[in-house]
């Protein structure tokens, strides 16, 4: 009886193991699959408005690391609207001291309440008659706008063109960019590199890195006039249902020079900003008032 019980249960393991063993290769299949080739047939859904929130941090620091100031800009962010429209609303400006000082709620700017353009058109956003009635020393407040253009450039125009870790550059020689007649942004080199499948919002996702370094910026803010270089980069999570954008991810380090009215010796200053992107559902974020 004893050898009887014992024969059983080595055969209830060995039928478990393998049940086992082929869940683990039918899973590792289904990965292999994902991870082959991104779906060249998916295309953009957009049957409703999508609502994100965008939050920037700047942090101004001399050249050894040490912080000055630091601001928050915050916006809400709708696409999807009827005829193709997006729209900015509640775009916020917070400012405080220190490193672990938190952000008050910071002034409406509005400005910018509203602010309505068509998202097909986002290549026309880089004039000066794109932005009627914005200050024209307020470029965090245009920001917002052109890195929300970058993340959807880069997490749509090029999808059918990435292949698992390998780099693709989007561009053959360094293209400036201009900013709303304020300066220049010349982007060195962009790269995009798809690397794996995450999740996020419940959503499969194909992961997107995008980096450009040694950036050259020229820029005029009231009577004074910038120059310097960019390094920037991070991650975007696009949906392999929809091919909408769950989630993104910025980082920038931006080392500047410049004159002070009157004087003549050259000052720099080194600003570096760290910004998400983050689906909203049902008018619900993930983000505090007052976080640091």
């Amino acid at each position: 009886m004893k050898i009887r019980s014992f024969m059983a249960v080595t055969i209830q393991l060995m039928v478990a193991m393998c049940a086992s063993g082929q869940d683990r290769r039918g899973r590792g299949a289904a990965a292999d699959d994902y991870l082959s080739h991104l779906p060249r047939s998916l295309r953009l859904q957009e049957n409703r408005p999508h609502r994100y929130l965008f939050t920037c941090d700047y942090y101004y620091l001399d050249t050894l690391g040490n912080l000055t100031r630091k601001e928050r800009v915050t916006g809400e962010y709708t696409r999807g609207l009827p005829e193709g429209k997006a729209r900015w609303n509640n775009v916020r400006i917070a400012a405080a001291k220190g490193f672990e000082d938190a952000f008050p709620e910071g002034e409406l700017q509005k400005y910018m309440e509203g602010f309505t353009y068509n998202a097909s058109e986002s290549s026309s956003m880089f004039t000066s008659e794109s932005f009627p009635g914005f200050p024209p020393v307020e470029v965090k407040a245009k920001n917002l706008v052109w890195d929300t253009i970058g993340f959807e450039d880069f997490a749509w125009n090029y999808f059918d063109k990435l292949e698992l870790n390998s780099v693709y550059r989007t561009q053959s020689h360094p293209e400036d960019v201009p900013l709303a007649g304020g300066g220049t942004f010349q982007n060195h080199q962009i790269e995009l590199v798809w690397t794996g499948i995450s999740k996020r919002n419940g959503r499969i996702c194909a992961l997107f890195q995008y980096r450009a370094f040694f950036n050259k910026l020229s820029l005029s803010v009231g009577n004074m006039n910038f120059q310097g270089r960019s390094h920037y980069w991070g991650d975007i999570w696009v949906s392999l249902e929809d091919k909408q954008i769950e989630y993104a991810t910025l980082y920038e380090d931006v080392l500047l020079e410049f004159k002070l009215p009157g004087q003549q010796a050259r000052q720099s200053m080194n600003p570096f900003r760290q910004a998400t992107f983050e689906k909203v559902e049902g008018g619900k974020n993930s983000r505090p008032t007052g976080e640091r």
